[in-house]
C-alpha cells in the first residue's frame, strides 16, 4: 500500500472540513475584495509562478490571482517549496506518493521524481522535511480547485546555495519541457511570502527590492538582493530556483498579478508581505 500523507495544517491555515473549505477557497476567487473577484488573466504561455502559502484569510485571495491564470488542462505541477523548520534533507522529496487534502488525494508524479533523483546527486527523499511544513500542503487546495486531475512533485527546500539552485532549477525544467513534450502541460511553482514582521511602509519597500528582481527573471539579483538588504523572504531559495528553471525554459516574461499584506485582510501594526508572480513566454 503507497504512504499517504495526511494534512498537518488543516484546521489552522485554511478549514478540515470540506464544505468550508470549498467556500472559502471560492470567496478568494469571486467574492473577496483583495482577490481577483472571478476575473481571468489571460496567460496562455504559463510556465508557473511565485504564488504567497499564508492561512488563507490573509493570503489566500492573493494565491488565487495566480491560479486564476492556470489553464485547467495543465497535467503536472513541480511546487517548490520551503523548509521553515529546518528538518531533513535540505533538497527533499516525499517518501509519501499520495498527499491528502480535505478536497481529496493528490498523487506524487514518481516518473519526474525518477528522472529529477538520476540527474541531480543532492535531491533525496526525506518525509522529515516535509511531516509539519505547511508551504507545498496549501498550494493543494487551490489546484485541485482548477485542475480536474493533475500528478505533483513536491520539492522542500532547506539551505542551498546559488549553484545548487542554479543546477536544480535547470533540471526542473528539462523534465518540464519532456513532459510538454509527451503532451502534458507542466508548471512551476515556487511558494514564498516576502518581508514578515515589519510596518506596512517598510514592508512595501523590501518587497518591492526582491519583487524587482523577479520581474527581471533574475535569479542571482534575488539572492544578492534578499541577502544584501536583509530582506525576510522565507521563499527566496525555492524563487530563485523557479527562476533559473523559467529561465531555462526560454520565459520572457513575468507579470505582478497581485501584492498585498496581512494588513489588508486584517488591522495590525506588523505585516507580511505576499505576491502572486506568473512567469511565461
Amino acid at each position: 500500500m503507497e504512504k499517504i500523507r495526511r494534512p498537518a495544517v488543516a484546521g489552522s491555515f485554511y478549514p478540515a472540513e470540506r464544505r468550508a473549505l470549498q467556500a472559502l477557497i471560492e470567496e478568494c476567487f469571486v467574492s473577496s475584495p483583495l482577490g481577483p473577484k472571478g476575473a481571468k488573466p489571460s496567460f496562455p504561455s504559463l510556465l508557473g509562478g511565485m504564488v504567497p502559502h499564508a492561512g488563507y484569510v490573509y493570503s489566500g485571495p492573493c494565491a488565487a490571482y495566480f491560479y486564476s491564470a492556470m489553464e485547467p488542462d495543465t497535467a503536472a505541477a513541480i511546487v517548490l517549496g520551503v523548509n521553515h523548520r529546518g528538518r531533513g534533507w535540505k533538497a527533499a522529496l516525499s517518501v509519501a506518493k499520495v498527499w491528502e487534502t480535505p478536497l481529496g488525494e493528490v498523487p506524487v508524479d514518481q516518473d519526474l521524481e525518477r528522472h529529477l533523483t538520476a540527474q541531480v546527486g543532492f535531491l533525496q527523499e526525506d518525509d522529515r522535511a516535509h511531516a509539519l511544513e505547511h508551504s507545498i500542503e496549501v498550494q493543494l487546495p487551490f489546484l485541485q480547485k482548477v485542475l480536474p486531475s493533475f500528478t505533483f512533485v513536491p520539492i522542500s527546500l532547506g539551505y542551498l546555495d546559488e549553484e545548487e539552485c542554479r543546477q536544480l532549477g535547470e533540471e526542473v525544467a528539462r523534465v518540464s519541457a519532456a513532459n510538454q513534450a509527451l503532451g502534458k502541460k507542466t508548471v512551476v511553482i515556487a511558494s514564498s511570502d516576502l518581508s514578515h514582521y515589519l510596518s506596512p511602509a517598510e514592508t512595501e519597500r523590501l518587497d518591492r527590492l526582491a519583487l524587482e528582481q523577479v520581474l527581471a527573471l533574475d535569479p542571482s539579483g534575488l539572492l544578492k538582493t534578499v541577502e544584501e538588504r536583509d530582506i525576510s523572504m522565507c521563499g527566496v531559495l525555492p524563487t530563485a530556483t523557479f527562476l533559473f528553471a523559467a529561465r531555462s525554459l526560454g520565459a520572457k516574461r513575468a507579470e505582478l498579478l497581485k501584492h498585498c499584506h496581512s494588513g489588508d485582510a486584517a488591522p495590525m501594526r506588523e505585516v507580511v508581505g505576499y505576491a502572486s508572480v506568473a512567469v511565461g513566454h
